[in-house]
């Protein structure tokens, strides 16, 4: 299978991770029926825009990305444009919902990118991303001296010498109150790392998760580790060899703080 189509079945499989989470919620805050304008930023495949389009037809999505990576047949009401949401936005209306998803990592100033979000809001309107607040963790220890553990803290180095941190996610509510935004929300998930949890929904959510980490763990881990930390392929392969034992052995309970 080609890396592009990989990629896509990957991020479908997370975006199917988060409907589970959010009891098939496209998003947690009200949505005014009335709503016309949607932005989604950052949008990946595109997949919440168009399944947003379908569940509210009366709206007018606009979807952007850096790469034009999406279907050509979509909802007549979703269109995708290639942007880049951490530079200066020009848009030409406001929106009555603005939504992003797994940006902590991409953007280089979440503070400067909820400004603008901001601004771009038209009075009522909303404010939603939904975030992984990096690394990988556990509660008791089971993922201490792990080459999981290893792999995570190296990710963590290598977003910080890029002036990046996946960690930002954490940040968000204290951010938007920072921007001007009222009525701010948080609401947090674990998404179990594997099957661990004994909860018949979390060890589905894990079971998911497992599948997902390990068709992307090359993909966001290889680039970061060779380009900046100056590993050898081999050096990180092995890790990610290690890593994989880890993601999937339920003795370690680690999960993703969302």
């Amino acid at each position: 299978m080609p890396d592009d189509e990989r990629e896509q079945e990957r991020l479908d499989m997370q975006h199917e991770i988060f409907l589970q989470t959010m009891n098939r919620k496209l998003l947690a805050a009200p949505v005014n029926p009335n709503a016309v304008h949607i932005l989604d930023i950052g949008t990946g495949t595109g997949i919440w825009a168009i399944d947003f389009a379908d569940e509210f037809p009366q709206s007018i999505v606009l979807a952007t990305d850096l790469s034009p990576i999406q279907p050509s047949y979509v909802p007549p009401n979703c269109r995708f444009e290639v942007d880049d949401f951490d530079q200066p936005w020009s848009f030409n209306q406001k929106f009555d919902v603005i939504h992003g998803r797994m940006l902590a990592g991409s953007s280089g100033d979440p503070k400067a990118l909820l400004r603008q979000s901001f601004e771009a809001l038209k009075p009522g309107g909303w404010v939603e991303l939904q975030d992984f607040a990096f690394p990988v963790r556990s509660d008791d220890e089971t993922m201490a001296g792990t080459a999981f553990e290893r792999l995570n803290e190296s990710l963590v180095k290598a977003l910080q010498l890029l002036g990046r941190d996946g960690g930002w996610a954490a940040n968000y509510a204290e951010f938007m109150s920072q921007a001007g935004f009222v009525n701010v929300v948080e609401i947090r998930h674990k998404w179990p790392q594997n099957h661990w949890p004994k909860d018949k929904h979390l060890k589905r959510l894990g079971q998911w998760n497992m599948f997902n980490t390990l068709d992307g763990l090359h993909g966001f881990s290889v680039r970061l580790r060779t380009k900046v930390l100056g590993m050898s392929i081999e050096e990180v392969e092995l890790l990610l060899a290690q890593s994989r034992l880890d993601i999937k052995n339920p003795k370690i309970h680690a999960y993703w703080p969302m």
